[in-house]
């Protein structure tokens, strides 16, 4: 593949006789048609940010993507680096990586996108039917570009509020691998870290149906009712909540009410990128209840955290210790 002149393809500066040249070595060759589909998802994910950056962090930013995505690191730098540089600092700095999983045939190409929170960062996306995402901290989405089938499937590895466009023909489907929250139009919250004991849905408003891995039959929640998926037992318990409390993280507040330590210690570990280790193992069904917000700093957060719940703790670089 011509890397520079696909570059200037997708930028719209490639000529017309050129642009006709390309469509037909794309026709007649399915591995460079697959490639030039990764490449075009790559580029368009470049674009859902707009943060300025140099040509030595795109480098890395583009090095960064290539350890686990691409092994042709040479060339597919040189591809970026025309393309846009700013585009691939813009990856690096929102943290978010984009690969592609691709299935064609001689007249469509369908691309899903996988789109990863780091830790302490939040992102919002909206989807090609017009529904929005809200993604927290350390979160894993997968997407299609389009929504061909009769589903609207994505799949959910953490948190996200999310703001289903109304299509009643079409179900909007979250995917956890445990539990499925289906959908035609309503606003909802999911959190489904994989390090949880638990899955827990919230409905906003309108109404969702639930279905495990157990009973496909599912159930509807109404309108502020919180249904916690428990791992080991594989069993839904439903009961009323507080919406705002739970959707607080969108705006960059952290309210918890009656959480285990065990609990909190997973999420700040997930918002500071820190390593919290229980000395004293009988600390972690201790509750906490209270609220943080994003302008806090760890040791701000700890010292509230011990005054309330009389435990102590000591930091040792990315390690926090309680005891």
């Amino acid at each position: 593949m011509d890397y520079e002149q696909f570059s200037k393809f997708l930028s719209g500066e490639l000529p017309p006789e050129e642009k006709e040249s390309l469509m037909a070595s794309l026709e007649a060759n399915e591995e460079m048609r697959t490639e030039a589909a990764q490449l075009k998802n790559s580029w368009e994910a470049a674009q859902l940010t707009d943060a300025p950056g140099d040509e030595e962090i795109a480098r890395k930013g583009w090095e960064m993507f290539n350890e686990t995505n691409n092994p042709k690191k040479t060339v597919m730098w040189t591809f970026w680096r025309v393309a846009s540089a700013a585009a691939v600092a813009a990856i690096l700095i929102v943290a978010s990586f984009f690969t592609g999983y691709f299935s064609h045939d001689k007249s469509s190409v369908t691309a899903y996108h996988t789109l990863i929170v780091p830790v302490g960062q939040k992102a919002q996306l909206t989807l090609s039917d017009g529904s929005e995402i809200w993604l927290n901290s350390s979160s894993k989405l997968i997407y299609p570009e389009k929504f061909t089938s009769k589903r609207r499937e994505i799949q959910l590895e953490g948190e996200g509020l999310f703001k289903v466009a109304s299509n009643k023909k079409k179900p909007f489907v979250v995917k956890t691998g445990m539990i499925n929250v289906v959908a035609t139009g309503t606003q909802f919250n999911v959190s489904a870290y994989p390090e949880d004991n638990w899955i827990a849905t919230t409905l906003i408003e309108g109404a969702v149906k639930l279905q495990s891995n157990t009973d496909r039959r599912g159930f509807e929640l109404e309108s502020g009712q919180i249904a916690i998926f428990n791992k080991q037992e594989q069993r839904i318990s439903v009961k009323n909540t507080d919406t705002d409390m739970q959707i607080s993280w969108i705006h960059g507040e952290y309210q918890f009410k009656d959480m285990t330590l065990e609990d909190l210690a997973k999420r700040l570990e997930r918002y500071f990128n820190r390593t919290i280790v229980f000395e004293d193992e009988s600390l972690k069904q201790r509750k906490f209840t209270g609220t943080f917000y994003n302008s806090q700093s760890i040791e701000n957060i700890l010292r509230v955290i011990e005054t309330s719940t009389n435990m102590q703790y000591r930091i040792n670089d990315t390690v926090i210790y309680i005891k």
